[in-house]
């Protein structure tokens, strides 16, 4: 991808530094960031113009709202201040509606939403994303290719991102609790940390490897692994007893409803 994308990069916390080293060296990268030390680390490190918000929305098409759902109405009320003719807001806030934002801008300001998840650290994300009610299939399109540069994208209707936030946003932290716990147990059977750290990651990437790579799906895999009466049965029945498929259903569901009840419509 050429730098042809000028974009602007509002708030620098974990997820927006995520997307600033995923894309920054294919696209025209500013950034718009209060902390003192974090605007020189940015500077030094990445060579990226570092400027006032003013400058941000001025010299950028696209401005991605990168800071947590509470500042919202903090940063909008400030961006209201400035020309945003032509311009594209990308928000990645969770909660954050595009009816919100375009009640907030101006009823014909150009809105995309998206619900990254942290992989996009190691550009190995998930990005989902929908169009507000004036963006449309070609801003679509370009946000898309900016978000495959850290991961993967899926495209939804907005009603569904509570969902999504659920699901994929919170994702990750069900896996490292996962992981957690798998660890700890592999500790009980008496294996030490190290072994029992490798063990279980490469467990893990190698059977999402697998499950990636193969026609089948988890359920007939997880059957081949199952032989009638044999150490994975045995496991197996203890997480079937203990409910493990209700318990991540209301658990997702509560996640789901928290997003909800979080959101600015």
């Amino acid at each position: 991808m050429k730098k042809t994308n000028k974009i602007a990069i509002i708030g620098c916390g974990n997820m927006g530094m995520s997307i600033l080293v995923g894309i920054y060296k294919n696209n025209k990268v500013m950034v718009c960031e209060s902390d003192p030390k974090k605007k020189q680390f940015l500077k030094r490190k990445y060579k990226v113009t570092v400027c006032d918000l003013r400058t941000a929305i001025d010299d950028s098409q696209i401005i991605v709202l990168a800071v947590k759902p509470q500042v919202f109405p903090e940063i909008l009320e400030a961006i209201k201040a400035f020309s945003i003719k032509d311009k594209l807001f990308v928000s990645i806030a969770a909660g954050i509606t595009t009816s919100y934002i375009e009640k907030e801008l101006g009823k014909n300001v150009r809105v995309i939403r998206t619900m990254p998840n942290l992989p996009v650290q190691v550009k190995q994300g998930i990005t989902a994303v929908c169009n507000g009610k004036n963006s449309n299939d070609k801003d679509l399109s370009l946000v898309i290719d900016i978000f495959n540069e850290i991961g993967a994208t899926v495209v939804v209707e907005e009603k569904m991102m509570d969902a999504v936030t659920a699901v994929s946003g919170s994702g990750p932290a069900y896996v490292f609790l996962f992981v957690e716990c798998m660890v700890k147990a592999a500790w009980s059977l008496g294996l030490d940390e190290s072994a029992s750290k490798e063990l279980v990651l490469q467990t893990l990437k190698g059977s999402l490897s697998l499950l990636e790579n193969s026609d089948e799906d988890a359920s007939v895999l997880r059957a081949k692994v199952t032989s009638k009466g044999g150490t994975t049965q045995a496991a197996l029945e203890v997480f079937a007893k203990e409910k493990i498929e209700k318990t991540f259903k209301t658990a997702l569901l509560s996640a789901k409803k928290r997003a909800k009840e979080l959101s600015r419509r």
